[in-house]
């Protein structure tokens, strides 16, 4: 059954709001500074992302590029605090400030890498692969928007305020809209790539367990098997089991075997004091 979401605001707890307050402080302090300060594009280019700037050893700005938002658009800004605003609640509630902030930003380094690596590894033709200045959330946006679909797969919510779609179809939505930025690159100041970055970020750490951390566990638990010297989990049942012992659908679960109790009984002699029989 699908679950509808009310129209009551989500509330943010308090990592998405120190999230927001930079988010914003930053984006109105760069328009401002941009415009109206001299030298102060000078500040907004000394925390954006470059490919020269990381690989020669600023890998801060990973982090600073993606809290930055176009500094002549107040939409980017909007749409960066909207969408973060309105997924990201429920995976603070589920999963705790401290792993949710750490999500954000691996999602922001991993889509920006990714970027990166794209850039030094593809031909010059390509140049939509080639960005010269990376800054924008999208990375972080996309990784979220994953993580929410994975874990609300059946949950309901109005797309643009209108659109009912299930999260499994948020999903699809998502992906649709990173190629979307693939095909009309200006829209995409952190770089067409980096927000595919973030959806394999979404894959892989979003869910509780997240799919690493179940890699993870099933290699731990090998590991302490071996050390104590245990058989490994057999894969498939032993050889000299048939198939035909295997219950039959809609037979109970569990079955009552017989002990070897009543034999032992019977062949007990009664007492002569019966006093303390009972």
């Amino acid at each position: 059954m699908d679950e509808r979401v009310t129209l009551a605001l989500p509330r943010p707890g308090p990592g998405l709001k120190a999230l927001l307050l930079v988010v914003a402080a930053l984006g109105i302090a760069g328009a401002i500074s941009f415009s109206y300060v001299p030298g102060g594009q000078s500040v907004f280019l000394g925390l954006v992302c470059t490919t020269d700037t990381v690989l020669g050893g600023q890998v801060w700005r990973l982090l600073t590029a993606g809290l930055l938002t176009q500094p002549q658009q107040l939409g980017h800004l909007v749409f960066t605090l909207m969408m973060l605003y309105f997924l990201s609640p429920d995976l603070e509630r589920r999963w705790g400030t401290g792993r949710f902030l750490r999500f954000v930003a691996i999602s922001l380094v991993s889509g920006f890498m990714l970027s990166i690596a794209l850039d030094q590894l593809m031909p010059a033709d390509a140049r939509v692969l080639h960005p010269p200045v990376m800054y924008g959330a999208g990375a972080a946006i996309s990784a979220i928007a994953v993580a929410w679909s994975k874990l609300n797969a059946h949950q309901t919510v109005r797309l643009f305020f209108l659109i009912p779609v299930t999260g499994r179809q948020f999903f699809w939505v998502t992906i649709g809209f990173c190629v979307l930025g693939v095909i009309y690159p200006s829209g995409v100041p952190e770089g067409v790539m980096s927000p595919f970055g973030g959806v394999a970020v979404g894959l892989l750490l979003g869910g509780t367990p997240s799919v690493l951390r179940q890699v993870y566990l099933r290699i731990k638990l090998a590991l302490l098997r071996r050390r104590a010297g245990a058989p490994p989990i057999p894969l498939s049942p032993p050889p000299g089991k048939s198939k035909g012992t295997s219950p039959r659908r809609g037979a109970p679960l569990l079955r009552v075997v017989q002990g070897g109790a009543d034999e032992e009984l019977r062949k007990r002699r009664p007492p002569k004091d019966k006093r303390y029989l009972n």
